[in-house]
């Protein structure tokens, strides 16, 4: 836009200068200044600081006037003016303009020739482009925010993936202050050895099915690991999302999971069901605290259930000062050590 418009506008402010139009040339030259000034600010910062819409509208104005004076030559300017409205407009304004660019356009450009038949064809042609523009960034916008829920979805129980929780480690997404439940489902390789791995994937969808009946729309769920889930819940105080997490543990623990069967028992019931147990570290945080900081406590929270006998829920409320040290990194942290104990890694196992 800015390059269009300072090849064409100064070309009219001379000329305008010569036949006497000063308010004319005066008009062109304050548009060519806000128009550097913009792209200035652009090139440097990557900002905007005069409107896009109070910008556009000047320059469609601009060019009406050309055709107004200049005829027909001028209105072919409206087609680039219009399709660049709507790459840095919002597409409301963009269409508004565009369509009464529309409109005056066809209009002026009768005044000027005369010629109603290239009037005609000229609106539209605008309409079709403005349709058309609209249509093509309405779909694009669409297929975005589709290829962004899948890459933030896990495939297989569609809640948030760990993609999506490494933006919120990085502070790229705003939370409220809250509460953060750490969950692990117990023995999940005994599952997986005995069962295989696709009633393994069963399990998993069933227990994420089961965590969402329990948190009926009031948290987030990530599966940030294997079998291991954060639990996301803003505006929940650390009492209420200790209660949920305690309701969540039996009700996992009532639910009939996928089992596979023998032949015989197959051919008789069909598949059998099988107990699964999960364990639970609660942990608050605050909104101007990192999500990885309180998720390091919940892991330690964590932790500390499976060292008690699993299928449990600790939080800071119910941890004894002779257990471990808090404050260790998260072993979801971007910058993971390589030193974690085995003893540890078993436990969590």
């Amino acid at each position: 836009m800015a390059t269009v418009s300072l090849l064409i506008l100064p070309i009219a402010i001379v000329k305008y200068a010569m036949s006497g139009h000063s308010w004319l040339a005066g008009y062109y030259l304050f548009l060519c200044g806000l128009i550097l000034f913009d792209l200035r600010a652009y090139l440097s910062g990557k900002r905007l600081p005069i409107n896009a819409a109070i910008l556009l509208i000047a320059v469609q104005i601009g060019d009406l006037i050309l055709i107004r004076h200049h005829g027909t030559s001028a209105a072919f300017w409206l087609f680039p003016i219009t399709v660049a409205g709507f790459f840095y407009c919002a597409l409301w304004v963009a269409t508004s303009i565009g369509v009464v660019a529309m409109v005056l356009g066809p209009v002026l450009s009768y005044l000027a020739s005369h010629d109603p038949w290239f009037a005609f064809r000229l609106g539209v042609a605008l309409g079709t482009v403005i349709l058309f523009v609209r249509f093509m960034l309405t779909t694009m916008w669409a297929m975005q925010a589709n290829l962004e829920h899948a890459l933030e979805r896990d495939a297989l129980t569609g809640c948030y993936n760990r993609r999506a929780f490494m933006r919120l480690i990085r502070g790229d997404v705003p939370v409220s202050s809250g509460a953060l439940l750490f969950v692990d489902i117990d023995h999940f390789k005994k599952i997986n050895d005995r069962h295989g791995h696709i009633v393994g994937d069963k399990v998993l969808v069933a227990v994420v099915e089961a965590m969402r009946e329990v948190l009926k729309g009031q948290g987030h769920i990530y599966r940030i690991g294997g079998e291991e889930f954060a639990l996301l819940m803003p505006n929940t105080p650390i009492e209420l999302a200790a209660m949920i997490a305690e309701r969540m543990r039996r009700h996992i623990s009532q639910q009939a999971m996928p089992g596979e069967a023998g032949e015989a028992d197959r051919e008789a019931q069909g598949t059998v069901k099988t107990r699964v147990t999960v364990s639970i570290g609660v942990e608050k945080f605050s909104s101007g605290e990192e999500i990885e900081a309180a998720l390091s406590r919940a892991d330690n929270h964590l932790y500390r259930a499976k060292q008690a006998g699993r299928d449990r829920v600790m939080s800071s409320m119910s941890v004894s000062d002779d257990g471990p040290a808090r404050g260790e990194p998260s072993r979801f942290s971007r910058e993971r050590p390589e030193d974690h104990s085995a003893d540890r890694e078993s436990v969590l196992r």
